[in-house]
């Protein structure tokens, strides 16, 4: 490596460790889990160019050049590995797409498998095996990211195309490790330039999710409700109808929830208007903690919460989710009374839960389905209650007859018994 090599390498590897560094200090004044994360993948990453791209061969005595083998054969994968466990998390694939969630993890156990199991190769093989792993990693990291911001989820196109230039990136990397025939200067600069604005984009897109999530920044009020710091009710409405075009579209399902307040005047009369809104603002926290940053939440009115969440890989997910934030809810709160002591109150809420799917039902009707089913909720021991299928009731969410895939359920949409069920009845149901 000459002079002007060691330059570009050295420039590249500084301006990603900088970005290291204020990962580090981002990790340091939030001590949150997904900024730990953040900083760990972001390390690896840097470990994995400076590594890669020569650097320690020019700058490291002879005599460690097998244990920078092996740290090359390793690093590939485990960097994989690492990223596609913060995928998982970051996209919600969990909850959101079932196919997402098999490839991602069949994908991290062979990344975690793969890089020791390259080292019982033969030498010459190690590290091209373990280049074809990491390489076949990121182009299905590619196509999920892609496909995730297809059903929604916007931020993920700045993963995918961050997944896009890592492609070329990893190439130029390989081909400098296996020495597979000299690069041009101007080659390795553009290889290091990739390298840089590649990070740049990811570090980017993560910071940009996880002070989201902690919603660190206030919106502005055209789009929030200044309390809760939720969606707008406008907003929220148009976002329902994007979601059932896009749902028609992608053929998948989801669900609409509505988390009711009652009685609200029984708290005012204990803690007054600060008060009950900081009462209001703390389930809003509690509530999105279990539905998540990916799914939007809107304050429909004052005492009325609405969450589209979308897609659902499964049914079961409503009952788990409805019976994890209704839990939440009814926990007891610490408010500061009029009089200046600090109670404990417990809020009455009702959480409903409909199935959502395709465009083809009116928004009003939606909404009003799911705060009926929230106020039925209120009667129930879980206070979480789905609309049935069939029998167009709310029942509690515990008992809810969900099959294991939503085929069953859009079969249950068209079951004679609601045809010949009578209207007055369907409509005082919920």
């Amino acid at each position: 490596m000459n002079t002007a090599e060691t330059i570009i390498w050295s420039a590249a590897a500084g301006s990603m460790g900088l970005i290291v560094l204020l990962a580090a200090a981002e990790a340091t004044y939030t001590r949150s889990r997904a900024s730990v994360q953040s900083l760990i993948y972001l390390g690896m990453y840097w470990l994995f160019f400076a590594l890669l791209c020569g650097l320690p061969e020019t700058l490291l005595p002879l005599a460690s050049a097998p244990w920078i083998h092996v740290a090359q054969v390793l690093i590939g994968p485990l960097r994989s590995a690492m990223g596609i466990y913060g995928g998982r998390q970051w996209l919600g694939s969990a909850r959101r797409d079932r196919l997402t969630d098999i490839s991602l993890r069949a994908m991290a156990w062979l990344c975690l498998a793969g890089g020791p199991l390259f080292l019982l190769l033969p030498s010459p093989q190690q590290l091209p095996a373990s280049a074809a792993l990491t390489m076949v990693t990121v182009s299905v990291m590619l196509w999920l990211t892609a496909r995730a911001a297809r059903h929604g989820d916007r931020l993920a196109w700045g993963l995918a195309f961050a997944s896009l230039l890592t492609l070329p990136l990893q190439l130029g990397l390989y081909w400098l490790a296996l020495d597979l025939g000299p690069l041009s200067t101007a080659s390795q600069a553009g290889v290091g330039l990739l390298g840089v604005v590649s990070m740049s984009v990811i570090a980017a897109v993560l910071w940009l999710r996880n002070h989201h999530g902690r919603q660190i920044h206030p919106p502005s009020r055209s789009r929030r409700d200044p309390v809760t710091q939720l969606f707008s009710s406008i907003v929220i409405v148009r976002k329902i109808v994007r979601a059932q075009r896009r749902l028609a579209r992608t053929r998948r399902d989801g669900a609409l929830m509505a988390v009711q307040l009652f009685d609200p005047e029984r708290l005012l009369a204990q803690v007054g208007h600060y008060g009950l809104n900081d009462i209001y603002n703390r389930l809003a926290r509690r509530m999105q903690r279990h539905t998540g940053v990916l799914n939007p939440a809107g304050r429909y009115y004052d005492r009325c919460f609405i969450v589209l969440i979308e897609p659902l890989h499964s049914p079961r997910w409503i009952r788990t989710m409805g019976l994890r934030v209704a839990s939440s809810l009814r926990k007891p709160l610490e408010v500061t009374a009029l009089n200046g002591e600090r109670i404990k109150l417990s809020a009455d809420i009702g959480v409903g839960l409909v199935h959502l799917w395709g465009a083809g039902k009116d928004v009003d009707e939606l909404l009003h389905e799911v705060q009926g089913v929230a106020t039925a909720a209120r009667a129930m021991r879980s206070r979480a209650a789905l609309l049935d299928e069939i029998s167009y009731l709310a029942v509690p969410v515990e008992n809810a007859e969900l099959g294991a895939s939503w085929h069953a359920m859009r079969t249950a949409r068209s079951h004679p018994a609601r045809a010949l069920q009578p209207e007055r009845q369907r409509r005082t149901a919920i």
